[in-house]
């Protein structure tokens, strides 16, 4: 598996040529016109009210800009969800061409061996009874903790079951990247494919048959990713993630497939991956550079299909209704810890947008990442400019701004408003969506300074590590101390609005600041605990 060249071009002369696909074009230029033509129509408003008053400002003119770009923004995943509603959910079995030889690696650090191997084993079993294609599970370790090693050794040498294998790494070189590396240049060669799978993510035996079927069906592919569907836990926050993800995965998985064709993104876990092909083209050298541009890739999965597609494979997803799961972390802080360390992971791709002969769809990819966590510095400028500019009516461009802010409130709305007409029971999901919608509102403002905040520790090249969920219970003085920039911001918010200096329409968002440590412990409260615990009771 040897290392890419990321300032040269590489084709694998083993990758199949790509039929075209004209369909592709259309669905397309809609995901992608959408977005611009309402960013086009929030910039015509906002210049309305601003140019109305005579030469616009420096302020005026940047607040413009950023909501152009916001618009265009959080417009994709709209025209995204209009797609997915268009197109049909897949309900049959493939047929597969060729029987392959596939490795189910499960990898593991540090995390509760019995837990993560009760939905594995399960699997295993259930796939051992079929005959289309043979599988083995394999379990990476890259656990550091005495106790966790003594646990994983005792586990599996208790275990009698055939086909599953354990390995451990004494040194980490790469992380999770770097685990899979090792099992692919010591076992790689004879399997003809591997699935993907966190100590936290769970694929049911029908998903499995499914994406094996597919890559056996699709010689020029290298690689299938599945949507997973967060699973209930016994947190509010946990059980609301999950019904986020229910209610839109599906429609969102199936858009996404629909523009991305061939081209697609690969999210690290529960796919099935063609071996040869990634131990080809898929070799992450270490990036240089200085601070975060320099060392281990981090998000390494997005850089991965991109080489993957360079070298001339296909990337494909493939939506299953209710087949692909993850567990979603017990909390607010925890879900901010991890989503910390995907920050620097995808800043980091920053440096990787100018490799050599990269597909388009692959570089937007990586600006996506970026903008993921580039769009809360954006909020908050427009936030401060918005501020700024309210000392009068005229200045702040009068209803002409609170119409563009109007505009993009309900395209945010729409999604999930398509999701509904999506849903068998309209009702339920409504009332859900309700709820969801307000619970993510509120938390809103607070990540957008999380958000920030990560983005100047990372900059600052603070290191950010791969770790186990936090599952510990915290008091509610841990969520004050870890909310203490918001609740302050907020407090701020709340004393200039209460001198006159700020208007009522930044009362929601400086409530929901101070708010922000008594709503993330209550995300933590144990919501129930009777939730079924393995995939297949879910399905």
């Amino acid at each position: 598996m040897p290392d890419q060249v990321l300032h040269s071009s590489f084709l694998d002369s083993a990758a199949l040529a790509l039929p075209r696909n004209t369909t592709l074009n259309f669905q397309r230029v809609f995901a992608f016109g959408f977005p611009i033509v309402f960013a086009v129509l929030i910039g015509s408003i906002l210049s309305s009210g601003f140019w109305g008053n005579g030469a616009p400002s420096i302020a005026q003119i940047t607040l413009t800009i950023l909501m152009i770009f916001l618009a265009a923004w959080e417009a994709i995943p709209t025209a995204t969800a209009i797609l997915g509603l268009i197109a049909k959910q897949k309900k049959n079995l493939s047929e597969p061409v060729k029987k392959l030889t596939v490795a189910i690696l499960v990898t593991i650090r540090d995390d509760a061996i019995e837990d993560v191997m009760r939905s594995k084993i399960i699997l295993l079993d259930a796939l051992r009874k079929q005959h289309e294609h043979d599988f083995t599970l394999h379990v990476l370790s890259d656990s550091q903790k005495p106790e966790s090693l003594h646990a994983e050794r005792r586990f599996f040498y208790a275990t009698t079951r055939a086909f599953l294998f354990y390995n451990h790494r004494k040194y980490n070189t790469d992380f999770k990247s770097g685990n899979i590396r090792n099992w692919i240049e010591s076992h790689g060669a004879s399997y003809d494919a591997f699935i993907t799978l966190d100590a936290d993510s769970e694929l049911t035996a029908y998903a499995v048959l499914e994406l094996s079927n597919e890559l056996s069906a699709d010689p020029a592919c290298a690689l299938i990713q599945t949507i997973p569907t967060v699973r209930r836990g016994s947190t509010v926050w946990q059980y609301m993630q999950s019904m986020a993800s229910r209610l839109y995965g599906g429609l969102q998985g199936r858009g996404l497939a629909q523009w991305m064709g061939n081209e697609a993104n690969y999210y690290g876990h529960n796919a099935i991956v063609r071996t040869q092909a990634f131990a080809t083209c898929a070799g992450l050298p270490h990036i240089t550079g200085r601070g975060l541009w320099n060392g281990v890739v981090m998000s390494h999965d997005f850089v991965e299909a991109a080489l993957l597609r360079r070298a001339g494979w296909s990337v494909r997803i493939l939506p299953l209704n209710t087949a692909s799961f993850e567990q979603a972390p017990s909390d607010v802080i925890a879900h901010l810890k991890r989503d910390a360390r995907w920050c620097r992971g995808n800043l980091q791709h920053g440096r990787i947008l100018t490799a050599a002969n990269l597909n388009s769809v692959s570089r937007f990819h990586f600006l996506a990442g970026i903008f993921t966590y580039l769009s809360s510095v954006v909020w908050l400028a427009v936030f401060m400019l918005w501020a700024s500019l309210e000392t009068t009516q005229a200045g702040l461009g009068g209803p002409f701004a609170l119409s563009a802010l109007l505009l993009i409130t309900i395209n945010l709305l729409l999604p999930r408003v398509l999701a509904v007409c999506d849903a068998d029971r309209k009702g339920e999901a409504f009332a859900k969506a309700t709820l969801e919608t307000v619970f993510s509102t509120a938390f809103a403002p607070s990540f957008m300074v999380q958000r920030v905040i990560f983005i100047l520790k990372t900059l600052a090249n603070r290191p950010a590590l791969w770790l186990p969920h936090d599952c510990r219970k915290k008091s509610f003085f841990d969520f004050l101390a870890f909310h203490i920039v918001e609740w302050i911001f907020g407090l701020g918010l709340l004393a200039m609005i209460e001198q006159g200096r700020l208007s009522l329409w930044f009362l929601p968002m400086a409530a929901c600041l101070v708010m922000t440590p008594f709503l993330s412990s209550l995300s933590a409260q144990t919501f129930t605990t009777t939730l079924k615990r393995s995939p297949y009771e879910d399905a």
